[in-house]
């Protein structure tokens, strides 16, 4: 008779479990800093694009030849921070590409299933999740601290460090587990060429034979007479 096995998945070596937590641990934390690093650039410089038309409004309203030195260095000042700003977004996101690769490689190595899938997949949750761990990090950076200069400034990079090594590992792991090998379900069937045993039949009915029974009496016959002689 056929037999059907449940559908589960191939489970993950300790190996490509340890793969994917290191990785988790490592490309996290370059990501983490990239994307970090992106998001403060991107709001530098749309804060110093802000800034320039302000100082170069200001001048063009004095004259564009006013000599007045301050709204010149001003003016050239925002010119170098936007530059640097621009420079800072551009490593941002070599960092970001450099967390990718990282990951790739590393689940590549160590035989996972769909390696390069399971890191955008990963990167693309951190992502999310890192933009509400931001805002925790310094609340408690803030917490832990009462000064304003090591609170946000000098704190929140270790925790933001620490926290990114774990939640990178969970996130790694979680998406490599969900992109382990699907096992179908095996339907067992009799082997071919198998002959099934015979069923049982019933004794058939056998007339049964009468035989004679001794003690049933039988009838006398009857006795001859000699003749005698005569005398």
């Amino acid at each position: 008779m056929a037999t059907t096995q449940p559908r589960t998945t191939q489970p993950l070596s300790r190996n490509q479990t340890q793969s994917a937590l290191i990785a988790g641990a490592v490309a996290h934390t370059i990501f983490q800093t990239g994307w970090f690093a992106f998001g403060m650039s991107l709001a530098a410089l749309i804060a110093t694009a802000l800034f320039g038309n302000i100082i170069a409004t200001i001048t063009r309203g004095l004259g564009g030849d006013d000599p007045n030195a301050v709204l010149r260095a001003l003016d050239g000042g925002s010119d170098l921070l936007f530059w640097v700003v621009v420079s800072f977004l551009i490593g941002s996101l070599i960092l970001i590409g450099l967390a990718i690769l990282v990951s790739g490689w590393m689940l590549s190595a160590a035989g996972l299933r769909a390696p390069w899938k399971v890191t955008m997949a990963a990167v693309g949750i951190a992502a999310l999740v890192d933009i509400a761990l931001f805002w925790v990090y310094i609340g408690l950076a803030n917490l832990l601290t009462e000064s304003r200069l090591a609170g946000p400034v000098l704190l929140t990079p270790v925790i933001a460090l620490v926290g990114g090594i774990l939640v990178g590992s969970l996130i790694w792991w979680f998406v490599a587990l969900g992109q382990r090998e699907k096992i179908p379900a095996v339907v067992s069937a009799p082997a071919p060429g198998a002959v099934p045993p015979p069923a049982a039949k019933p004794d058939a009915a056998k007339p049964a034979v009468a035989t004679p029974d001794a003690a049933t009496p039988t009838a006398a016959k009857p006795a001859t007479a000699k003749p005698t002689a005569k005398d």
